[in-house]
Protein backbone atom coordinates (compact mmCIF):
# COMPACT_ATOMS: atom_id res chain seq x y z
CA UNK A 1 0.00 0.00 0.00
CA UNK A 2 1.54 3.52 -0.98
CA UNK A 3 2.19 6.25 1.73
CA UNK A 4 -0.24 8.52 0.18
CA UNK A 5 -3.05 6.19 0.52
CA UNK A 6 -2.90 5.96 4.51
CA UNK A 7 -6.10 7.19 5.98
CA UNK A 8 -5.89 8.50 9.94
CA UNK A 9 -9.02 8.47 11.67
CA UNK A 10 -9.95 9.17 15.40
CA UNK A 11 -13.02 7.58 16.68
CA UNK A 12 -15.23 8.92 19.12
CA UNK A 13 -18.62 7.85 20.28
CA UNK A 14 -21.36 10.57 20.84
CA UNK A 15 -24.93 10.28 21.05
CA UNK A 16 -27.08 12.37 17.68
CA UNK A 17 -30.34 14.25 18.12
CA UNK A 18 -31.13 12.36 14.87
CA UNK A 19 -30.50 9.12 16.17
CA UNK A 20 -32.73 9.79 19.30
CA UNK A 21 -35.52 11.02 17.11
CA UNK A 22 -34.77 7.79 15.62
CA UNK A 23 -35.34 6.34 18.71
CA UNK A 24 -38.32 7.47 19.78
CA UNK A 25 -39.94 6.96 16.34
CA UNK A 26 -39.62 3.33 17.18
CA UNK A 27 -40.82 3.59 20.39
CA UNK A 28 -43.99 5.16 18.48
CA UNK A 29 -44.00 2.03 16.04
CA UNK A 30 -44.14 -0.33 18.96
CA UNK A 31 -40.52 -1.53 18.77
CA UNK A 32 -39.67 -0.64 22.08
CA UNK A 33 -35.90 -0.19 22.79
CA UNK A 34 -33.68 -0.03 26.05
CA UNK A 35 -31.49 3.62 26.37
CA UNK A 36 -28.65 1.34 27.30
CA UNK A 37 -28.77 -1.43 24.29
CA UNK A 38 -27.78 1.53 21.84
CA UNK A 39 -24.54 2.12 20.66
CA UNK A 40 -23.58 5.43 18.25
CA UNK A 41 -20.04 5.75 16.30
CA UNK A 42 -18.80 8.69 14.53
CA UNK A 43 -15.57 7.97 12.57
CA UNK A 44 -13.61 11.29 11.76
CA UNK A 45 -11.07 11.49 8.89
CA UNK A 46 -8.13 13.62 8.83
CA UNK A 47 -8.11 16.24 6.03
CA UNK A 48 -12.04 15.77 5.65
CA UNK A 49 -14.13 19.08 5.08
CA UNK A 50 -15.35 20.65 8.94
CA UNK A 51 -18.78 20.75 7.77
CA UNK A 52 -18.97 16.89 7.34
CA UNK A 53 -17.11 16.20 10.43
CA UNK A 54 -19.19 18.66 12.21
CA UNK A 55 -22.51 17.11 11.10
CA UNK A 56 -21.79 13.86 8.57
CA UNK A 57 -25.63 13.66 7.81
CA UNK A 58 -26.65 17.55 6.68
CA UNK A 59 -26.76 18.25 2.99
CA UNK A 60 -26.37 14.33 2.16
CA UNK A 61 -27.90 13.30 -0.82
CA UNK A 62 -29.99 10.83 0.21
CA UNK A 63 -30.62 9.69 -3.23
CA UNK A 64 -26.90 9.60 -3.95
CA UNK A 65 -25.67 6.04 -5.13
CA UNK A 66 -22.13 6.60 -3.00
CA UNK A 67 -21.67 2.84 -1.39
CA UNK A 68 -20.13 4.20 1.91
CA UNK A 69 -21.98 3.83 5.04
CA UNK A 70 -23.11 6.63 6.90
CA UNK A 71 -20.39 7.14 9.97
CA UNK A 72 -23.45 6.36 12.30
CA UNK A 73 -24.55 3.17 13.04
CA UNK A 74 -26.99 1.94 15.27
CA UNK A 75 -26.89 -1.99 16.92
CA UNK A 76 -29.47 -3.62 18.79
CA UNK A 77 -29.25 -7.07 20.71
CA UNK A 78 -31.97 -8.23 22.60
CA UNK A 79 -31.31 -8.81 26.59
CA UNK A 80 -31.53 -12.92 27.27
CA UNK A 81 -32.78 -13.56 24.10
CA UNK A 82 -30.19 -16.22 22.98
CA UNK A 83 -30.14 -18.10 26.58
CA UNK A 84 -33.27 -19.43 26.84
CA UNK A 85 -33.14 -22.85 24.42
CA UNK A 86 -30.58 -24.01 26.56
CA UNK A 87 -32.10 -23.34 29.16
CA UNK A 88 -35.10 -25.25 28.22
CA UNK A 89 -33.52 -27.78 26.89
CA UNK A 90 -31.86 -28.59 30.28
CA UNK A 91 -35.09 -28.55 31.82
CA UNK A 92 -36.31 -31.26 29.56
CA UNK A 93 -33.52 -33.44 29.92
CA UNK A 94 -33.63 -33.25 33.94
CA UNK A 95 -37.41 -34.06 33.45
CA UNK A 96 -36.14 -36.87 31.53
CA UNK A 97 -33.80 -38.49 33.73
CA UNK A 98 -36.04 -37.60 36.97
CA UNK A 99 -38.68 -39.78 34.82
CA UNK A 100 -35.96 -42.38 34.36
CA UNK A 101 -34.48 -42.57 37.67
CA UNK A 102 -38.22 -43.37 39.10
CA UNK A 103 -39.27 -45.86 36.64
CA UNK A 104 -35.49 -47.55 37.39
CA UNK A 105 -36.80 -47.28 41.02
CA UNK A 106 -40.24 -48.84 40.84
CA UNK A 107 -38.04 -51.47 38.32
CA UNK A 108 -35.61 -52.12 41.23
CA UNK A 109 -37.95 -52.19 43.90
CA UNK A 110 -40.86 -54.67 42.28
CA UNK A 111 -37.46 -56.86 41.60
CA UNK A 112 -36.36 -57.12 44.90
CA UNK A 113 -39.65 -58.17 45.84
CA UNK A 114 -39.52 -60.64 43.58
CA UNK A 115 -36.34 -62.02 44.67
CA UNK A 116 -37.36 -61.71 48.03
CA UNK A 117 -40.15 -64.17 47.25
CA UNK A 118 -38.50 -66.59 45.12
CA UNK A 119 -34.93 -66.51 47.96
CA UNK A 120 -38.21 -67.44 50.70
CA UNK A 121 -39.18 -69.66 47.88
CA UNK A 122 -36.15 -71.84 47.51
CA UNK A 123 -35.67 -71.54 51.38
CA UNK A 124 -38.83 -73.30 51.55
CA UNK A 125 -37.74 -76.61 48.90
CA UNK A 126 -34.74 -76.40 50.33
CA UNK A 127 -36.03 -77.45 53.78
CA UNK A 128 -38.31 -80.05 52.00
CA UNK A 129 -35.88 -81.26 50.31
CA UNK A 130 -33.54 -81.91 53.54
CA UNK A 131 -36.53 -83.61 55.26
CA UNK A 132 -37.25 -85.80 52.81
CA UNK A 133 -33.49 -86.86 52.30
CA UNK A 134 -33.05 -87.50 55.45
CA UNK A 135 -36.43 -89.56 55.50
CA UNK A 136 -34.69 -91.71 52.37
CA UNK A 137 -31.50 -91.92 54.52
CA UNK A 138 -33.77 -93.14 57.77
CA UNK A 139 -35.38 -95.79 55.47
CA UNK A 140 -32.39 -97.01 53.80
CA UNK A 141 -31.08 -98.01 57.05
CA UNK A 142 -34.15 -99.45 57.95
CA UNK A 143 -34.04 -101.45 54.33
CA UNK A 144 -30.51 -102.47 55.00
CA UNK A 145 -31.47 -103.45 59.06
CA UNK A 146 -34.20 -105.80 57.28
CA UNK A 147 -32.08 -106.52 54.28
CA UNK A 148 -29.37 -108.18 57.43
CA UNK A 149 -32.12 -109.86 59.08
CA UNK A 150 -33.83 -111.43 56.06
CA UNK A 151 -30.48 -112.59 55.07
CA UNK A 152 -30.22 -114.54 58.48
CA UNK A 153 -33.84 -115.98 58.04
CA UNK A 154 -33.22 -117.53 55.33
CA UNK A 155 -29.95 -119.07 56.14
CA UNK A 156 -31.65 -120.41 59.06
CA UNK A 157 -34.86 -121.69 56.91
CA UNK A 158 -32.47 -123.26 54.34
CA UNK A 159 -30.91 -125.04 57.78
CA UNK A 160 -33.84 -126.20 58.83
CA UNK A 161 -34.80 -127.24 55.04
CA UNK A 162 -31.74 -129.46 55.49
CA UNK A 163 -32.87 -130.74 58.53
CA UNK A 164 -36.31 -131.75 57.26
CA UNK A 165 -34.97 -133.58 53.93
CA UNK A 166 -32.82 -135.09 56.15
CA UNK A 167 -35.67 -136.31 58.25
CA UNK A 168 -38.14 -137.08 55.28
CA UNK A 169 -35.47 -139.36 53.69
CA UNK A 170 -35.04 -141.53 56.83
CA UNK A 171 -38.82 -141.64 57.33
CA UNK A 172 -38.63 -142.75 53.90
CA UNK A 173 -36.34 -145.61 54.53
CA UNK A 174 -38.31 -146.55 57.35
CA UNK A 175 -41.81 -146.60 55.75
CA UNK A 176 -39.44 -148.71 52.52
CA UNK A 177 -38.43 -151.05 55.38
CA UNK A 178 -41.95 -151.04 56.85
CA UNK A 179 -43.38 -151.95 53.74
CA UNK A 180 -40.98 -155.12 53.12
CA UNK A 181 -41.58 -156.24 56.48
CA UNK A 182 -45.45 -156.44 55.78
CA UNK A 183 -45.67 -159.84 54.05
CA UNK A 184 -43.90 -161.63 56.69
CA UNK A 185 -46.36 -160.38 58.95
CA UNK A 186 -49.22 -162.28 60.69
CA UNK A 187 -52.69 -160.98 62.39
CA UNK A 188 -50.76 -161.53 66.01
CA UNK A 189 -47.80 -159.78 65.68
CA UNK A 190 -49.40 -156.20 63.51
CA UNK A 191 -48.42 -153.16 66.08
CA UNK A 192 -45.37 -153.60 68.62
CA UNK A 193 -45.69 -153.58 72.16
CA UNK A 194 -47.79 -150.38 73.46
CA UNK A 195 -48.56 -149.61 70.39
CA UNK A 196 -52.73 -149.40 69.70
CA UNK A 197 -54.08 -151.00 66.38
CA UNK A 198 -56.85 -149.17 63.77
CA UNK A 199 -57.44 -149.28 60.56
CA UNK A 200 -54.52 -150.47 58.98
CA UNK A 201 -52.17 -147.90 61.33
CA UNK A 202 -50.26 -148.27 64.69
CA UNK A 203 -50.77 -145.68 67.17
CA UNK A 204 -48.62 -144.97 70.59
CA UNK A 205 -49.91 -142.38 73.10
CA UNK A 206 -46.52 -141.28 75.63
CA UNK A 207 -46.63 -140.44 78.70
CA UNK A 208 -43.62 -138.32 79.50
CA UNK A 209 -43.53 -134.63 77.94
CA UNK A 210 -40.93 -133.15 75.08
CA UNK A 211 -41.54 -130.43 73.03
CA UNK A 212 -42.58 -130.82 69.56
CA UNK A 213 -39.32 -131.45 67.69
CA UNK A 214 -38.15 -133.46 70.31
CA UNK A 215 -41.22 -135.15 69.97
CA UNK A 216 -40.86 -135.85 66.22
CA UNK A 217 -37.16 -137.20 66.80
CA UNK A 218 -38.93 -139.66 69.56
CA UNK A 219 -41.48 -140.89 67.23
CA UNK A 220 -38.87 -141.30 64.34
CA UNK A 221 -36.23 -143.35 66.28
CA UNK A 222 -39.25 -145.83 67.58
CA UNK A 223 -40.55 -146.01 63.76
CA UNK A 224 -43.25 -143.97 63.29
CA UNK A 225 -43.32 -139.88 63.24
CA UNK A 226 -46.16 -138.03 64.81
CA UNK A 227 -49.66 -138.75 63.66
CA UNK A 228 -51.38 -137.32 60.58
CA UNK A 229 -54.94 -137.25 60.65
CA UNK A 230 -56.68 -138.21 56.61
CA UNK A 231 -60.21 -138.61 57.73
CA UNK A 232 -63.10 -138.23 59.65
CA UNK A 233 -62.44 -141.52 61.46
CA UNK A 234 -59.26 -141.29 62.42
CA UNK A 235 -60.14 -138.09 64.14
CA UNK A 236 -63.11 -139.66 65.85
CA UNK A 237 -60.95 -142.67 66.67
CA UNK A 238 -57.80 -140.40 68.32
CA UNK A 239 -60.33 -137.78 70.47
CA UNK A 240 -62.27 -141.10 72.07
CA UNK A 241 -58.57 -142.32 72.91
CA UNK A 242 -57.10 -139.21 74.19
CA UNK A 243 -60.88 -138.72 76.62
CA UNK A 244 -60.01 -142.21 77.56
CA UNK A 245 -56.99 -141.69 78.91
CA UNK A 246 -56.49 -138.14 79.79
CA UNK A 247 -57.91 -137.22 83.47
CA UNK A 248 -57.03 -133.66 82.85
CA UNK A 249 -58.01 -132.53 79.15
CA UNK A 250 -55.57 -129.55 79.05
CA UNK A 251 -52.45 -131.32 80.53
CA UNK A 252 -53.17 -134.45 78.04
CA UNK A 253 -53.27 -132.57 75.18
CA UNK A 254 -50.95 -134.39 72.88
CA UNK A 255 -48.68 -133.16 69.67
CA UNK A 256 -50.01 -134.01 66.39
CA UNK A 257 -47.76 -133.59 63.62
CA UNK A 258 -49.56 -130.61 61.70
CA UNK A 259 -46.92 -127.02 62.16
CA UNK A 260 -46.76 -123.91 60.10
CA UNK A 261 -43.30 -123.51 61.64
CA UNK A 262 -42.19 -122.53 58.22
CA UNK A 263 -44.66 -120.06 57.02
CA UNK A 264 -46.88 -118.84 59.07
CA UNK A 265 -50.51 -119.55 58.46
CA UNK A 266 -49.41 -122.41 56.12
CA UNK A 267 -50.48 -125.50 58.04
CA UNK A 268 -48.89 -128.28 56.74
CA UNK A 269 -48.35 -132.17 57.72
CA UNK A 270 -45.29 -133.96 58.82
CA UNK A 271 -45.60 -135.92 55.41
CA UNK A 272 -45.11 -132.27 53.58
CA UNK A 273 -48.83 -132.16 52.45
CA UNK A 274 -50.68 -129.51 53.47
CA UNK A 275 -53.95 -129.21 55.26
CA UNK A 276 -57.31 -130.51 53.48
CA UNK A 277 -59.27 -128.00 53.94
CA UNK A 278 -62.50 -130.58 54.22
CA UNK A 279 -60.56 -132.67 56.93
CA UNK A 280 -59.72 -129.94 60.27
CA UNK A 281 -60.71 -129.87 63.57
CA UNK A 282 -59.57 -126.56 64.74
CA UNK A 283 -61.61 -125.59 68.35
CA UNK A 284 -63.77 -122.21 68.24
CA UNK A 285 -61.36 -118.98 67.47
CA UNK A 286 -58.59 -121.33 66.81
CA UNK A 287 -55.70 -121.04 65.29
CA UNK A 288 -55.39 -117.69 66.96
CA UNK A 289 -51.40 -117.59 67.43
CA UNK A 290 -51.23 -116.02 70.83
CA UNK A 291 -49.64 -118.17 73.52
CA UNK A 292 -49.92 -118.37 77.20
CA UNK A 293 -47.11 -115.72 77.70
CA UNK A 294 -47.85 -113.76 74.40
CA UNK A 295 -45.23 -115.81 71.97
CA UNK A 296 -46.31 -117.28 68.85
CA UNK A 297 -48.06 -120.79 68.21
CA UNK A 298 -46.69 -122.44 65.56
CA UNK A 299 -47.63 -126.37 66.26
CA UNK A 300 -50.98 -128.09 66.85
CA UNK A 301 -52.10 -130.07 70.13
CA UNK A 302 -55.45 -132.21 70.43
CA UNK A 303 -58.01 -132.65 73.27
CA UNK A 304 -58.74 -129.65 75.17
CA UNK A 305 -62.08 -129.82 74.23
CA UNK A 306 -62.58 -133.37 72.81
CA UNK A 307 -64.57 -134.57 75.82
CA UNK A 308 -67.62 -132.41 74.61
CA UNK A 309 -66.57 -132.04 71.01
CA UNK A 310 -65.58 -133.05 68.01
CA UNK A 311 -63.61 -130.40 66.97
CA UNK A 312 -60.51 -130.12 69.77
CA UNK A 313 -57.47 -128.84 67.85
CA UNK A 314 -55.44 -125.64 68.88
CA UNK A 315 -51.90 -124.36 68.29
CA UNK A 316 -49.52 -123.58 71.09
CA UNK A 317 -45.96 -123.05 71.23
CA UNK A 318 -43.53 -125.35 69.81
CA UNK A 319 -41.30 -125.09 72.77
CA UNK A 320 -43.35 -126.03 75.74
CA UNK A 321 -43.53 -129.80 76.87
CA UNK A 322 -46.46 -131.83 76.20
CA UNK A 323 -47.17 -135.47 75.09
CA UNK A 324 -47.32 -136.64 71.77
CA UNK A 325 -48.98 -139.37 69.71
CA UNK A 326 -47.19 -141.54 67.31
CA UNK A 327 -48.22 -143.07 64.01
CA UNK A 328 -46.73 -146.13 61.45
CA UNK A 329 -47.72 -148.55 59.63
CA UNK A 330 -48.66 -152.02 61.11
CA UNK A 331 -46.13 -154.50 60.78
CA UNK A 332 -44.14 -157.22 61.99
CA UNK A 333 -41.01 -156.19 63.26
CA UNK A 334 -41.10 -152.66 64.28
CA UNK A 335 -39.10 -150.60 66.95
CA UNK A 336 -41.82 -149.26 69.08
CA UNK A 337 -41.88 -146.85 72.23
CA UNK A 338 -41.21 -148.11 75.64
CA UNK A 339 -42.02 -145.21 77.64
Amino acid sequence: MMSGEIIYSDVTFTRHQNQDTGAESAVSNGVAEREEDITYSEVKRPGGRASEQKDPGKGRDHGNSDPTPPVGSKATIPEGGYGRVPVVTLMCLCVLLLGLAITLGILYASNMTSLQAEGARFAQMKENLTGKLHELQDSYKRLQNETHNVTIQRDLLSSELQDCNANLTRVKDLLATIQGNQKRCNTSQLCSPGWEFYNGSCYYFSKEKMTWGQSQYACIHDGGHLVIIESHQEQEFIKQRVVALGIDPYEHSPWIGLTDEKQEGLWVWMDSTTLNENIKYWDFAEPNNCGPKGESENCVRIGQNCHKQKNCWFDFPCVEPSKRICESRAVCESRAGTL
